[in-house]
């Protein structure tokens, strides 16, 4: 197993290496503002047989999540998806994977609603095989996990492995990747920038690297790459840090811009969510750029992939195409009897033009609510999380950006564009909150929905209509019937002799 502890902190912030305390048993370092990453590398054959049997199946997996509470990041990690759980994998055979056996493992997360028929096909570029499969729902925070982790995975005597887990309740994102091809699996937890101690600990069952850098320009670096330097100390092997100082190409890259995503109100049956920009300037010159949404809706709402195909319709509301819906979509189906999750949406967007300067605008996304369950008080609150906002820029041919040590892959939308393609990402803006953290990135809505209270008498009323309606409607064709019937009666009768 190895074990790489980042550290990457704001321009400005430059460390003097002879701060840093490394002894056998870690590194110790000031308390400054930056951001931390924690990776392990766990080859195949070190992961317990419960877990391996159900990775055999798969040729890759990714289960990711996002805190659904803003995060202040700066590059390299640039990298954005829909606050939740994400779940995405390519069976290793053509006949499939056991998709059971992974929602099992899934519920380490909470009451996950896991079922091989949520799942929703994945597409990809038209050079790819399409054979991926996606989940997503909405955790809210990590506790369920932890627990799992600290009992399974952690034993009383390791007080390490168990503050390592209780560190993951602040953590902005985690990672749980598997790749047939290198045979390993990759954990990586994220914390986003906040004042925190340089402290790295080592451990006996694995080689622990530790970075601690900020953002710098190395000689000759390229358009399309990122670079560092710092210090880097492998733990038990080194005395003191060794300076590095490098550049890598970066698939994920932070533009200027920020957003903010809300619903227009009132909303209706029918919403619109609203995406508020601050600024319309692409990240690079020339036009190479497009800026898209992808939006990860629950199944309690879905956009209809007819009405986005009205090119008039989307430039009303500053969008130019939907390239990318997921199936299937039942546009009929109730919320509750509806078998998948939900459905993905990729939209390209159509900023105004730029002028002298950057100018705030919006764009808005027609959305449709489902029926839903009756409740106690006959208002249902959902909740449906911000999309990734991104320029998508033209692809760099000549980069191989698996070099980078902060690259990820297989985010959802990243598979709906050519290999190359360099994304900037776009800061979103939560609200809800009155510090930026206790900011959310999800916005609410409240459904009417029938009143469970009042169901009986919804029961009874329509019952008694039914049957005052059909007494009606018998009491009028007998009414017709009876009054022909005595004059028939009449008419019949012989006529008696006049004298």
């Amino acid at each position: 197993m190895k074990e790489r502890i980042t550290f990457v902190h704001p321009p400005g912030g430059e460390l003097d290496p002879k701060d840093f305390d490394v002894q056998p048993s870690g590194l110790l370092g000031p308390a400054i503002n930056t951001m931390r990453e924690d990776r392990f590398t766990i080859p195949i054959d070190e992961i317990p047989n419960e877990f391996a049997s159900v990775l055999s199946e798969y040729s890759s997996l990714q289960v990711r999540w996002a805190s659904p509470r803003q995060q202040n990041t700066i590059s390299p990690f640039s990298s954005r998806i829909s606050p939740g759980l994400h779940v995405s994998y390519t069976p290793a055979t053509q006949a499939g994977s056991e998709t059971s056996k992974l929602c099992a493992l899934l519920q380490a997360f909470g009451s996950v609603d896991c079922k091989p028929e949520a799942f929703t096909a994945t597409s990809q570029t038209s050079s790819k095989v399409t054979t991926g499969r996606y989940f997503h729902q909405h955790i809210e925070a990590l506790g369920d996990f932890m627990a799992y982790f600290s009992t399974t995975f952690c034993t009383e005597l390791d007080p390490e492995c168990q503050a390592r887990v209780r560190g993951l309740d602040i953590a902005a994102s985690l990672d749980i990747t598997y790749d047939e091809a290198e045979q390993a699996v990759k954990l990586t937890a994220f914390w986003p920038l906040r004042s925190q101690s340089l402290v790295a600990l080592a451990a006996d069952n694995r080689r622990t690297e530790v970075g601690i850098m900020g953002l710098d320009e190395p000689p000759n670096m390229k358009s399309h790459e990122l670079g560092v330097s710092g210090t880097l100390t492998v733990l038990k092997e080194h005395t003191k840090p060794s300076a590095v100082f490098f550049a890598f190409p970066a698939r994920h890259r932070a533009s200027q811009a920020s957003f903010s995503s809300r619903f227009v109100t009132p909303t209706g049956l029918h919403p619109t969510m609203q995406l508020s920009f601050d600024s319309n300037k692409p990240p690079a010159e020339g036009g190479s750029c497009k800026m898209y949404a992808y939006l990860t809706l629950p199944r309690t709402i879905f956009a209809d992939r007819y009405q986005l195909a009205d090119s008039l319709f989307l430039a009303s509301k500053n969008l130019t195409a939907a390239p990318y819906t997921s199936l299937p979509v039942d546009l009929e189906a109730p919320e509750y009897a509806t078998p998948v999750w939900g459905s993905t949406v990729l939209l390209e967007l159509a900023p105004p033009a730029m002028r002298a300067y950057p100018d705030a605008w919006t764009a808005e996304v027609p959305l449709h609510l489902r029926y839903l369950k009756p409740s106690e008080t006959g208002i249902e609150d959902i909740e449906v999380p911000f999309p990734a906002v991104f320029w998508a820029c033209e692809p760099v041919k000549s980069a191989d950006f698996t070099k980078s040590p902060f690259d990820r892959v297989h985010l959802g939308y990243d598979d709906l564009f050519e290999d190359g393609t360099v994304f900037w990402h776009i800061h979103p803006r939560g609200h809800g909150g009155s510090r930026a953290v206790e900011s959310r990135l999800m916005s609410g809505i409240s459904v009417p929905v029938l009143n469970a209270s009042a169901s009986d008498w919804v029961g009874i009323g329509t019952t008694a209509a039914i049957s005052i309606g059909f007494a009606w409607v018998l009491w009028k064709l007998l009414g017709a019937v009876m009054p022909s019937g005595r004059k028939g009666d009449t008419t019949d009768k012989p006529a008696r002799d006049k004298h």
